[in-house]
């Protein structure tokens, strides 16, 4: 028999969330994502107690959990628990007294690495730890931050990697120092010129002004055009001095001619003169980098004219250095020696080609710039490369001496660069918003690398590279200093990890995780605890790419050391100048048109149940917005032969991140899904008409009962928002779709539908019997509430559009706590909004095409600026003036809509109660009985859930509805009781 794990039944989860909510904010301390970046990164301290709760059995009390886990200490410290060291004592104690087993006897397989958070806490735990990724730089950072640390901390690696940061510096320093002034970075224009009359107009996009926040001098730019000689002047002030020329979307005014051209967007090829900036830069670069010229004057004419120097920030200040001729100076002096030392530093830097399948860099390719090294200006690159070769020859003479343990201490200096060309590239932007100022990094949130009107260079001597590595915090006794840098990190795994003899229980390897048995073997892992990449959320070969190009320079020394013995991925070498991707678990298309993600997930699953033991844990981190990827999972696990024991809500987003950048409501949370290889309940009495029968199945029935109430539970003690209250939802469905199985019947998706409208049916009814007994303005006794209810109940399991407007609505109308209607209703992103229409079986779209979901601009919650794209709160728009689109015979289709019409009629008619239902009941009787008794019971609902403006029926002209309308009508001065008590009438069939 498989004993229960402790994951299954009680989960702190309220403390826990607390404290990954602290953890995910913007606390400085020495995160281990400051080494590099990695994408999609989840806080440390929740995955570690997830991986304790998962080896422990149920019986075991909470307080064990949290005192070794260390949650006790942070709780009580204020702390976040990434920065408390767990008690490895007593984890030691727990497994030999619950397990008989020591932790070193305990394997936890991480088989999507990534950053390496997992395996850290899992190897900080005391437990043999694998981990392994596809993607070679995500196999580096999780070396360079669990196994080196692990292996080297009292051998000195942080002490060997201080000394060689300070020489790295300085040599930095004496290569580079020649070709910047000491500012803070520079704000370079685009220089493009009118194809009317020739002039040269430098495109960016700070201007008016560099910056909001008032804390700067000298924040306004002005960029004054002499018609008569064609040149222009630049100058900063402390106010605003006026637009450079006039825009009309993707057009411009030539300030020398007056002529309209184009400046960007879509047009032929190279045609645009954004588009033929990009191919003279790319021409600049390639005459010095591929075909060796040496630079003349005319090259260095067309690099000015075609890179402008716009501004410069010097601590608080901005200062104009168009005509700064030191600055210029030094700018030319770096294009002029990248082409008299380009043979000595071709070896660094990256030739190679910008592959045609990485659609990241897709916008790059597509404008010219076909090579890596074509992202970079000449000052950027010959920085990169000499950066590069600096540390090669470090990690060559290392690892002469010391081994692989030189070789670990080559990689920190190696991130150092890869950070320092983050943030030098065309591809950056000036960002200068009251929120952030300074330079937007290459490797951003965009789906395709970003272009924008200017860009922006960091100073790797004077700022840049001293960031990134951080010699002054790491060498202080305060590393809340630090604002990203890679030694305090470094000295806090290296603290952390002294002394504690953990280095021969972590194993690091490049591998497929679609084939994970070939690698581990079959049945030898107690937990797999992993956040795989879902869709095309991140394709990380993609992005990875711009850092495996410097990486395979930089450390090109070292690499067989590196990656010898370690590699599972057939046909790939280190060698190689890409990163694989042809088994990467990702796909391309949004739908997964093509199955590629579906069946790469399928397969990984499965290899999971066949590395795990028989009374092993599966812990599933999963994010993602849509029905397909839930489907997916479902799918996945279900014929992988899991059954999910437990989903928990688990905070991984910074609290406001998205919610603050669009005002919408969006999920916070990651559903942590617990799948075991428990044996599946049969439910053999399954007639013809599968859902249906499942529906009315007890057994069935019961199963969700049981699993809504631990989940309401777990999410008032998450205390869990409507969205990530929803996707919480959609988790016990799948659970309860997972316990049975149905001979015959092979597949999951008529056991998650079933599901999953027995789920929301049980989530909802209980806060529409609350409404309507005692929160909403209308109390009903409780024969009527219970009417209403049961009808209510039978259109949501009878009917998808209901069950989706039902839900829709409660989520943005209602408090789903109190019951109460909100005084504003809640805008809800598209993706969270279609995710739940379609897994209860409709469609978002076709809602709002009908009419029954409104369409508006969601703002920034700063008030600041309006985002340009769309959310879809759900509002009674068939109701209100605004935005009703739709005519009365498609409203009348469906039984949301049919309600919205006795809505209308029962506050519009005249006379008592009884006298209206009359009336209404005389214009709709071809609806039959049954179908009016259901629209009428969600009318009621809708009343008692819409605020009064929504019933402000005097402003209301639904197109198709005005014939219905009763001239003179006030329909302001009709009561909400009036009209429910109207609506009681037809829900009872008391019309006659």
């Amino acid at each position: 028999m498989i004993t229960k794990k402790f994951i299954e039944e009680k989960l702190p989860v309220n403390e826990l969330n607390n404290l990954s909510s602290k953890e995910a904010g913007f606390i400085r301390i020495p995160k281990i994502h400051n080494l590099h970046t990695w994408f999609a990164r989840r806080p440390a301290g929740p995955s570690r107690v997830l991986t304790l709760a998962s080896i422990l059995p149920s019986t075991i009390e909470s307080k064990e959990i949290e005192k070794a886990t260390g949650m006790l200490d942070a709780i009580k410290s204020k702390k976040v628990i990434y920065y408390i060291s767990p008690k490895k004592e007593k984890v030691n104690e727990l497994t030999r007294k619950y397990l008989d087993k020591s932790p070193s006897e305990i394997v936890v397989v991480d088989p999507m690495a990534g950053g390496g958070s997992i395996p850290l806490e899992s190897l900080r735990l005391g437990f043999k730890t694998i981990a392994i990724d596809y993607n070679p730089v995500a196999y580096l950072v999780t070396r360079a931050t669990v196994e080196f640390p692990a292996k080297y901390a009292d051998s000195g690696l942080f002490e060997e990697t201080l000394r060689a940061a300070k020489e790295f510096i300085s040599r930095a320093r004496e290569e580079l120092g020649k070709y910047y002034t000491e500012n803070d970075g520079y704000i370079f224009a685009r220089g493009v010129r009118c194809p009317f009359c020739g002039g040269l107009i430098p495109v960016q996009g700070v201007t008016p002004v560099i910056t909001k926040a008032t804390r700067f001098k000298n924040r306004y730019l002005k960029i004054q055009y002499d018609r008569e000689r064609k040149i222009f002047h630049i100058e900063t002030a402390d106010r605003e001095l006026g637009k450079p020329y006039e825009k009309r979307g993707y057009n411009i005014k030539c300030p020398y001619c007056g002529r309209w051209f184009q400046l960007r967007g879509r047009a032929k090829t190279g045609t645009t003169a954004f588009d033929k900036w990009f191919l003279e830069h790319a021409e600049l670069m390639r005459r010095v980098v591929e075909e060796y010229e040496e630079v003349t004057p005319e090259l260095e004419d067309k690099l000015l004219s075609t890179h402008i120097l716009l501004v410069k920030q010097v601590g608080n200040k901005f200062v104009a250095i168009w005509d700064d001729e030191n600055e210029r100076k030094k700018f030319l002096q770096a294009y002029r020696d990248l082409s008299k030392e380009i043979l000595e530093l071709q070896d660094y830097i990256p030739l190679d080609p910008i592959p045609q399948d990485n659609k990241w860099a897709s916008t790059a390719r597509n404008k010219g710039l076909t090579y890596w090294y074509m992202l970079y200006n000449p000052r950027q690159l010959l920085a990169l490369a000499k950066l590069s070769k600096i540390v090669a020859e470090t990690a060559e003479k290392l690892a002469s001496k010391n081994g692989e343990f030189g070789a670990a201490v080559a990689i920190y200096l190696a991130f150092a660069v890869d950070k320092m060309a983050d943030y030098n590239t065309i591809a950056t932007h000036w960002q200068g918003t009251g929120f952030k100022t300074g330079i937007a990094h290459t490797i951003r949130g965009e789906s395709t690398l970003d272009f924008r009107q200017e860009y922006a260079e960091a100073i790797p001597i004077y700022k840049n590279i001293e960031w990134a590595l951080e010699v002054d915090v790491a060498e202080s006794e305060n590393p809340t200093r630090t604002t990203g840098g890679i030694l305090p990190v470094l000295r806090f795994l290296t603290d952390e990890l002294r002394g504690a003899g953990l280095g021969d229980r972590v194993s690091v390897i490049l591998g497929d995780a679609t084939r994970l048995s070939s690698i581990l073997g079959v049945g030898s892992v107690d937990v797999v605890n992993v956040d795989p990449p879902y869709f095309e959320q991140v394709i990380y070969s993609d992005r990875s790419e711009f850092f495996w190009v410097i990486l395979r320079r930089s450390l090109r020394p070292v690499l067989d050391l590196l990656f010898r013995g370690r590699v599972y991925v057939p046909g790939w070498s280190w060698s190689s100048p890409r990163v694989p991707r042809e088994r990467e678990v990702v796909t391309y298309d949004k739908r997964d048109s093509s199955g590629r993600f579906k069946r790469f997930f399928k397969e990984f699953v499965g290899e999971t149940y066949r590395v795990l033991r028989d009374d092993g844990v599966l812990v599933l981190w999963f994010t993602h917005p849509t029905d397909i990827a839930w489907r997916t999972v479902g799918e996945s696990l279900y014929d992988a032969g899991y059954v999910v024991s437990r989903v928990w809500p688990v905070k991984t987003e910074m609290k406001t991140r998205y919610k603050g950048q669009v005002n919408v409501v969006a999920q916070e949370t990651s559903l942590i899904i617990v799948a075991r290889k428990y044996e599946r309940r049969r439910l053999v009495e399954i007639g013809a008409d599968v859902r249906r029968s499942l529906l009315e199945n007890p057994a069935f029935r019961s199963a969700v009962r049981e699993a809504v109430e631990e989940s309401r539970r777990a999410a008032r003690d998450a205390g869990a928002s409507p969205a990530d209250m929803m996707a919480l939802m959609l988790g016990t469905a799948l659970s309860v779709a997972s316990m049975f199985e149905v001979p015959g019947l092979d597949k999951f998706e008529p056991l998650f539908d079933a599901a999953s409208t027995l789920v929301d049916e049980a989530f909802v009814m209980p806060i529409i019997d609350r409404i309507l007994r005692e929160s909403g303005p209308v109390r009903l006794s409780n024969g009527d509430a219970v009417r209403v209810s049961e009808l209510v109940s039978h259109a949501m399991l009878r009917d998808p559009a209901t069950r989706s407007f039902v839900t829709l609505w409660f989520v943005s109308r209602v408090d789903l706590e109190s019951g109460k209607y909100r005084d504003e209703p809640l805008p809800l992103s598209y993706d969270f909004a279609q995710t739940i229409a379609k897994m209860l079986g409709y469609d978002i779209d076709r809602l709002k095409e009908i009419g029954l979901v409104g369409e508006k601009l969601a703002s920034s919650n700063n008030g600041e600026e309006r985002k340009g794209k769309a959310f879809y709160p759900v509002l009674f728009e068939a109701l209100t003036a605004a935005g009703a689109k739709t005519s009365w015979d498609r409203l009348s289709k469906l039984t949301p809509g049919r309600a919205i019409y006795l809505v209308y009629l029962a506050l519009n008619e005249t006379g008592a109660p009884g006298v209206r239902a009359k009336n209404i009941h005389r214009r709709v009787r071809e609806w039959g009985n049954e179908g009016l008794r259901e629209s009428a019971a969600l009318a009621v609902l809708l009343l008692e859930t819409a605020r009064g403006a929504d019933l402000g029926l005097q402003e209301a002209r639904t197109v198709g509805l005005e014939k219905y309308l009763y001239s003179g009508n006030d329909s302001s001065e009709v009561s909400r009781e009036l009209a429910v008590l109207t609506l009681l009438k037809l829900v009872k069939g008391e019309v006659g």
